[in-house]
């Protein structure tokens, strides 16, 4: 006989909720999520095309933050930028300098003998200040350690020897610009160019060498000038090598205390030309570093002007076709890296 089954209380039954209904105002809420989830990226995409690199806004806001990361966490840079001890940033390019074994040849080595021989024919001296990288001055700040000298390529020494053969009167600034970093820094923590400071002390060693060698050259009088004193903030081309989007809050900026001066502007009727690249460039070009305008007038061509009394016919590296008529000296101010690659 089959049992009984008991019988059920209704206070305890299994309560079975209704189907889930989508109301309208639900319905609204998902219609906007996923609008933004599909405007957002376009937002970013557009914003790109109003930016001058026409970089991906989203994009480089996750490498700027990884990059923080990996920066303070990690110790690390990246390809292009090394980073050393004590917040110093160094170019890749100049690390592998160092450490390479097989050089290409150097076309500007060959040009300046070449240019030497022409100036020769037309009674002009050719000078070449040769200033040493980054690398070569702080060393380190990439291992640690107590160097009594600069840490340079023996082939920079024999380089420098065969300008001199060829009759070119060569300033090579390496020893000097190491005892005045006891002093004074000869480059910035996160910029790869050097600090005015610096781009004044080579200015006063050419002045000296130049009204020694070619007293004729340097005016007696002093020139009517108006001096202002600048003082500019900028976190450093390789801090930007790091992070594009935001450098300064990277590792900070860094500060420049630049001296404008105007009344002495460039001529090409000057007997004296100096050639040169960034390093001549970096506080006159408003597209560089610490320019802080749209002229400054407070780079080495403006400051060694000053200090020989006289305009000076500033031009970029030498090139083929360059004429030099009625010219008596030809000054190149060449980084090392460029001079001995």
């Amino acid at each position: 006989m089959k049992p009984t089954p008991p019988k059920i209380d209704p206070a305890k039954r299994t309560f079975v909720p209704p189907e889930p209904e989508l109301n309208l105002k639900s319905a609204q809420n998902i219609v906007r999520a996923f609008v933004c989830l599909l405007v957002v990226p376009l937002v970013f995409e557009f914003a790109a095309w109003f930016t001058a690199s026409k970089t991906n806004l989203a994009a480089a806001c996750v490498r700027s933050g990884m990059q923080w990361v990996l920066t303070h966490a990690l110790h690390e840079g990246n390809r292009a930028v090394y980073l050393g001890r004590e917040g110093w940033l160094f170019d890749q390019h100049e690390l592998d300098r160092l450490v390479q074994a097989k050089r290409d040849g150097n076309e500007l080595h060959a040009g300046l003998i070449k240019l030497a021989s022409q100036l020769k024919t037309q009674d002009a001296q050719l000078l070449v200040i040769a200033i040493p990288g980054r690398v070569t001055l702080y060393p380190e700040q990439i291992r640690p350690g107590n160097y009594a000298g600069a840490v340079r390529l023996k082939s920079e020494v024999a380089k420098l020897d065969e300008l001199k053969a060829a009759g070119i009167d060569v300033m090579d600034m390496t020893d000097a610009l190491w005892e005045f970093r006891e002093r004074e820094p000869v480059y910035f923590t996160q910029d790869s160019h050097w600090t005015p400071e610096a781009m004044k002390a080579v200015a006063l060693a050419v002045n000296k060498h130049v009204r020694e060698k070619f007293p004729r050259l340097g005016n007696t009088e002093t020139p009517i000038i108006n001096a202002t004193i600048l003082d500019h903030l900028d976190a450093g081309d390789l801090a930007r090598e790091l992070d594009p989007l935001f450098p300064s809050n990277l590792l900070g900026d860094e500060e420049a205390n630049l001296i404008s001066i105007q009344g002495i502007e460039p001529s090409a009727k000057s007997p004296i030309v100096l050639h040169g690249s960034e390093l001549m460039r970096v506080f006159d070009d408003a597209k560089l570093s610490f320019s802080g305008g749209k002229n400054p007038h407070a780079g080495f061509a403006t400051q060694l002007g000053t200090l020989l009394g006289r305009s000076l016919d500033v031009r970029g590296l030498p090139l083929a076709g360059d004429t030099y008529e009625d010219k008596k000296l030809v000054i190149c101010l060449l980084p090392m890296t460029e001079l001995v690659p």
